[in-house]
């Protein structure tokens, strides 16, 4: 097999799991009725999910199963043009066929919910329940901050030549981090294809909304955010924690 398909299907396979694993305990926890553990089991799920997909495709790609980090590589010269688009590609189109099982799979009761598992903006940036400009900017800045973070653990554990052979462990406790952090904020996304796989579907769903908002009204935080949170952590370390002679 070729193997700039073989790391397109990685891609595709490893997000496919991450979404699907990542948005179906978003909404198997509207069945539990534990709250007090959604946000430990969600970050626990993410976090540990992310660690084996990314372990497993990394052997075969280094699109790292997030389109920002892998935009992130081509803007710093560390994959060519065709071959990010490529793997952004196969991760968008993972994330969807997850979803597109999740959607099949619980009652559109629970879906509706748990807003298909896609992340949002929630009330602790809504003005009145509503989303304006200034909610808007609150949410794509967390989602900077936490790709910021993932995109550092992505680079210090895998993409650094000096990294430690220990697979996406560390990527996996920084998801865990960021889902601790941003659940109950933006739903800790800090992944373009986590959102869109889940929102797509999402619009499938008659849910009660605010006047005028659709599934789509918050998506600048859940692309902008994770893609100028992982740039920022591309020039971070390639200016501060990379040794000179190996940039």
């Amino acid at each position: 097999m070729d193997n700039n398909l073989r790391a397109s299907l990685a891609e595709l396979i490893g997000s496919f799991f991450f979404v699907f694993f990542t948005a179906g305990t978003a909404c198997v926890l509207h069945l539990t009725g534990e709250p007090r553990l959604d946000v430990a089991g969600a970050a626990l799920a993410s976090g540990l999910v992310f660690g084996v997909a990314l372990t497993a495709a990394y052997h075969v790609s280094p699109g790292c199963l997030n389109p920002a980090i892998t935009l992130t590589q081509w803007v710093f010269k560390r994959l060519d043009g065709r071959r990010a688009v490529a793997l952004i590609v196969a991760q968008l189109l993972g994330a969807v066929l997850a979803g597109l099982v999740l959607r099949f799979s619980f009652a559109d009761g629970v879906l509706r919910e748990a807003h298909a598992g896609a992340p949002h903006l929630t009330e602790a940036f809504r003005d009145g329940g509503a989303i304006t400009v200034r909610s808007l900017l609150s949410g794509l800045g967390v989602e900077v901050v936490l790709t910021c973070l993932l995109t550092l653990a992505v680079f210090a554990t895998l993409l650094d030549p000096r990294a430690p052979k220990a697979g996406g462990f560390g990527a996996g406790l920084a998801q865990v981090a960021v889902v601790l952090l941003g659940f109950r904020l933006t739903g800790g996304s800090a992944n373009p294809a986590r959102w869109f796989g889940t929102v797509v579907w999402e619009t499938t769903l008659h849910i009660s909304r605010p006047k005028g908002e659709t599934a789509l009204s918050d998506h600048a935080a859940f692309w902008a955010g994770p893609i100028l949170g992982a740039l920022l952590a591309g020039l971070l370390y390639s200016t501060v924690f990379l040794p000179q002679e190996k940039k």
